[in-house]
């Protein structure tokens, strides 16, 4: 009995110890970052996680947990893991087998991440939940974990932790139900292709370039395994597909990558020390400044001209005689004598000749514009007359004053600053002022500013449904006040609503909450009257094909009330937005609205 009690005293405290180093090692996870990695990935080792298998696999499941988590530093974690297997680990391996019990428990976990099924993972984690917007929530969040392990797994295999066969085991099963021909069993588990693509463009470089050179000796294995998974992605990415357009397009951009050299079109978010920030920073600041050098030499040479151009006005304006004199012989008209008076003003005989046709015209606007010269040249026409002359006086010559025509802003340009504008006001700025920037930004009822406005719509609704409840309201606040001031005109409100469209089931993916947000943006302007329900019907196809308009809308008229539930004009609306899908399931569109 005494034994057999002190047996499990012993484990209790063993238990203990392994909570304990892993505790420690998750605080030093926690502050784990490209530029500290040396220091702190050797304080992670130094907390006793190698003292035995337990300790030693629960390690392992936290990086593999951080990196699920946080793909953009997969990198970074699957080189800590190469850190590890190189460093020796005390009781679990001896000298010969150096690293081999730390790859082979890294590899039983990441298996067993992968072969979760992440439908049967959802329904666990939400049995107990009724709402529909936090199931939807955490179903996004196991989808987002597990395409990290798939590109956790792909930086594990660039650093030889995995194997090509295993790799290439690994892509076929990802495309389970693909097929090359319309006879052959299309069920295709897309959330699976998604990880396909994910793992390809992590991986497809290096898995081609490894498996040309296992070709070169002879081992021709790797290569026909590998054009096998690209001919069935090449059927998924072609018009016979039965893929849902965005599968396709995903298809389609890894072929695209994959033929320009595994040149992403994006530059990839990937994990930065912070002497690499500043030398970024370093390098845009020097760009700006190029910028803004050639900018003001362009305008200073603007400006001298101006200067060369009004300094030789006025010097023809003051009653130079040489140069009144040269501009008549210049227009071949006689040329009387001339006389200056004690002003400095030249007297021009009535039938003399204009040195040229600018003098004229200036001086029937001099009449209107100028009171006090008007003033002055009248007492020089009373001298003249009591002298019995009649005589006229020539006006100095100055450019007549052209209003310049305002520059607006292009329309990209105009969605940075609207962006740069939102930022402001969001953290703390003055409503009135932030319309006030925007009125300027988009110049309503002058050229382009539908345009203008409609990116202002754009922008600021792709950037707040990503973000949280307070600032999509403060945003409907300032865009409320832009509409009823008439600082935009209504026309930009549909335009600017075609891209969050459009993208809504793409974005929704990463932020589970943008829909919500974006049916309260459509909401808040059908209140106030600036759009209606039935402009969804000219939305981009993408969305009234692939982005379930007809439950969008429902959620719509749900958020306006009762009174627009009973609208017939809605209810129309969403019928003609339901897909083959949600005739199956709902006999009609009010069965839907009220689902």
């Amino acid at each position: 009995m005494k034994s057999t009690t002190a047996s499990g005293t012993q484990e209790e405290e063993n238990d203990d110890d392994t909570e304990q180093v892993l505790k420690k090692a998750l605080l030093v996870m926690n502050k784990l970052s490209v530029t500290k990695f040396e220091k702190l990935s050797d304080a992670f080792i130094e907390t006793g996680i190698g003292k035995n298998e337990a300790c030693l696999a629960g390690a392992i499941g936290l990086v593999v947990t951080k990196a699920q988590n946080e793909p953009h530093f997969a990198s970074m974690y699957a080189e800590l893991c190469l850190k590890l297997s190189r460093t020796p680990m005390e009781g679990l391996e001896d000298e010969k087998k150096k690293g081999k019990r730390f790859k082979k428990l890294l590899l039983t976990r990441c298996q067993e991440e992968f072969e979760q099924d992440s439908a049967t993972k959802i329904k666990t984690i939400t049995k107990d939940m009724t709402d529909e917007d936090e199931i939807s929530y955490h179903a996004t969040l196991v989808k987002k974990s597990y395409l990290g392990h798939m590109r956790f797994i792909g930086e594990l295999y660039k650093g030889d932790l995995i194997s090509i066969k295993i790799m290439l085991h690994v892509l076929p099963q990802l495309l389970e139900g693909e097929s090359s021909s319309e006879s052959s069993n299309t069920d295709i588990d897309e959330e699976k292709v998604e990880c396909f693509t994910q793992l390809m463009a992590t991986i497809g470089q290096n898995l081609e370039q490894q498996s040309a050179e296992l070709r070169s000796i002879g081992k021709a294995d790797s290569s026909e395994k590998l054009a096998a998974c690209w001919t069935s992605a090449e059927y998924m990415a072609g018009k016979k597909s039965p893929l849902s357009n965005r599968m396709k397009f995903l298809m389609q951009d890894l072929i695209e990558m994959r033929d320009k050299g595994w040149v992403t079109r994006r530059k990839e978010e990937k994990a930065k020390t912070i002497a690499q920030i500043h030398k970024e920073v370093a390098k845009e600041e020097a760009q700006a400044a190029r910028r803004s050098g050639s900018s003001n030499n362009m305008q200073g040479r603007g400006n001298n001209n101006r200067d060369n151009s009004s300094s030789s006005l006025r010097r023809s304006g003051t009653g130079d005689v040489r140069n009144l004199q040269r501009s008549g012989s210049t227009s071949g008209k006689s040329q009387a004598k001339t006389i200056v008076d004690q002003d400095g003003f030249v007297q021009v005989s009535k039938g003399m000749g204009r040195p040229n046709t600018s003098a004229s015209s200036y001086k029937k606007s001099s009449r209107k514009q100028q009171g006090s010269f008007a003033s002055e040249q009248g007492h020089t026409k009373s001298s003249d007359k009591k002298a019995g002359k009649k005589m006229q006086r020539e006006p100095a010559l100055v450019p007549e004053t052209v209003t310049p025509k305002k520059d607006h802003v292009a329309a990209a340009e105009c969605g940075n600053k609207a962006k740069g504008i939102l930022k402001e006001y969001f953290v703390g700025g003055d409503t009135d002022e932030a319309v006030l920037s925007f009125a300027e930004l988009i110049c309503a009822g002058e050229d382009g500013s539908v345009e203008r406005g409609a990116k202002m719509m754009e922008v600021g609704t792709l950037m707040v449904i990503e973000m949280k409840e307070v600032e999509v309201k403060n945003f409907l606040t300032v865009l409320s006040k832009c509409i009823s001031d008439k600082k935009m005109e209504p026309k930009s409100i549909a335009i600017g609503l075609n891209d969050p469209l459009e993208f809504l089931s793409d974005i929704a993916v990463d932020a589970p909450l943008s829909t919500n947000f974006l049916v309260m943006i459509v909401a808040e302007m059908i209140t106030a009257k600036v759009l209606e329900l039935k402009f969804l019907l000219d939305a981009p196809e993408y969305f009234r094909t692939d982005g379930k308009p007809a439950v969008f809308a429902s959620k719509v008229v749900k958020k306006l009330g009762e009174e627009a539930m009973k609208s017939e004009a809605n209810v129309e609306v969403i019928e003609k937005l339901m897909s083959e899908d949600d005739k199956k399931t709902y006999a009609t569109a009010g069965d839907l609205l009220s689902a």
